[in-house]
């Protein structure tokens, strides 16, 4: 779609030429008219002067060219005239030669006749009364390098105007430049809001623009707290039935229903099926709630050393964890579930690293990539399908529901990511995430 800009550029430039196009046409026609009317009025004049002789003899035979202009003697001078005493024998100026003009009615004679040499010619024509006679006497004069003028004159106009019309183009679009700068200040803040270093819409904005930013702001702020109290009631809600549920998972463990061990196995079945429906309800909620908060954004910098210091007391001395790879400022993902994620993956790499699990990140134009590595036995390549689906787990010695990974399927697919499972060059299992950017957001190296 054309720009606002070139579109004002369009219709101001075809409006420009079109306004000199009528401006050089008018010009010209004006300048013609006053022209003709101007030179007519000297026509006029010439044929008083030619009848003005002391008798009529005078005229019937050729004038004394003595007496007339030097145009009127120089051949296809551009100056001619004609005279008819009573109808006669028309007496012609030397400039004609051979070539015959008609006489015509009173007045100067609309449009331009033909003349010799390819002349044309404006022809003035009037009829007097002296002496009883009737003398019809025409005067023309050669119009050709009027013409010539006006058509240079016409397109002079039309370059001048072109001109003009380039200039003013070039005016406006810095006018307009000048007058959209607050909205380039609007679209930095915009991306800024997407990544999550503002809240609201600052800048000042024309009068014509401030309605819609502070409408926005409105909608942005009700939005915010739409999503707060979204969030918090899905936290309350997993902190409601997770309570319960570790105390029933207590109670199972009592010795008393050792004689039991059917009805206690389907217990544990059972409240395995309850942790699964949980967490896939509550991440379903939250992945619902639509875009995440400016400040919720997920920032590997302060974000990350708590979730490491969480993992080290879980698996203790045993199990080094270290982050290499880019640390971007921020990243366009709500933080609770890029810490879910790496939650599930570092954890899972924890349980079964013999030293030593690691998480890279890595930027590129098109995606974020996180890979978290160990040194474990990892997973042969015909399981590693079995292990993304919800409550599969390939050692039930170690603890756990085997949600994990099938929950940071989830979340990733919700973004239009990627997981795979590879061998890492640590000699354990490699678990690779793919994030394509979200439209408008752009890489924090």
């Amino acid at each position: 779609m054309m720009s606002l800009t070139r579109r004002l550029d369009l219709g101001l430039l075809i409006a420009s030429l079109l306004v000199m196009l009528l401006l050089s046409q008018g010009s010209v026609l004006l300048f013609d008219h006053v022209t003709r009317n101007y030179l007519g009025e000297r026509l006029q004049e010439d044929a008083e002067n030619l009848i003005a002789t002391p008798t009529l003899d005078d005229l019937k035979h050729d004038p004394n060219p003595e007496s007339l202009r030097a145009s009127f003697n120089r051949v296809y001078s551009g100056h001619y005239f004609s005279i008819r005493i009573d109808g006669g024998q028309a007496v012609r100026s030397r400039s004609l030669w051979d070539y015959q003009i008609g006489t015509h009615g009173d007045g100067l004679v609309p449009g331009l006749a033909d003349g010799p040499g390819n002349q044309k010619l404006l022809v003035w024509s009037g009829t007097y009364q002296r002496g009883g006679h009737t003398l019809d006497v025409t005067t023309a004069l050669d119009y050709t390098p009027v013409t010539e003028r006006l058509s240079w004159l016409r397109w002079s106009i039309w370059g001048f105007g072109g001109a003009m019309a380039g200039l003013l183009v070039l005016i406006q679009r810095r006018v307009i430049r000048l007058g959209l700068k607050p909205l380039d200040r609007l679209q930095r803040e915009l991306a800024q809001l997407h990544e999550g270093q503002r809240m609201t819409l600052e800048t000042p904005m024309p009068d014509e623009i401030a309605p819609v930013v502070t409408e926005l702001n409105h909608q942005l702020s009700r939005i915010e707290q739409v999503l707060n109290r979204s969030r918090d009631g899905i936290a309350n809600l997993g902190h409601a039935l997770k309570t319960p549920l570790a105390v029933m998972e207590a109670l199972l463990g009592r010795e008393e229903l050792d004689h039991l061990p059917d009805i206690k196995q389907g217990l544990r079945h059972r409240l395995d099926d309850i942790h699964r429906l949980i967490e896939r309800e509550l991440q379903r909620a939250r992945l619902d709630t639509g875009e995440v908060s400016a400040a919720a954004r997920f920032k590997p910098e302060s974000d990350l050393p708590p979730l490491l210091d969480t993992l080290r007391e879980i698996h203790g001395a045993r199990v080094r964890f270290c982050v290499t790879g880019d640390r971007p400022a921020s990243l366009p993902w709500d933080r609770d579930e890029v810490l879910e994620v790496l939650g599930n993956l570092l954890d899972n790499a924890g349980k079964w690293a013999t030293s030593q699990a690691r998480l890279t990140l890595s930027t590129t134009s098109q995606a974020l990539t996180l890979q978290i590595d160990d040194d474990g036995p990892g997973i042969a390549p015909e399981y590693r399908g079995d292990v993304l689906n919800r409550g599969t787990r390939l050692d039930e010695q170690v603890a756990g529901h085997g949600l994990g990974l099938g929950i940071v399927e989830q979340i990733v697919g919700h973004h239009g990511g990627t997981l795979t499972l590879d061998d890492s060059e640590l000699g354990g299992l490699r678990a690779s995430i793919t994030l394509p950017w979200p439209t408008s957001s752009t890489a924090k190296t």
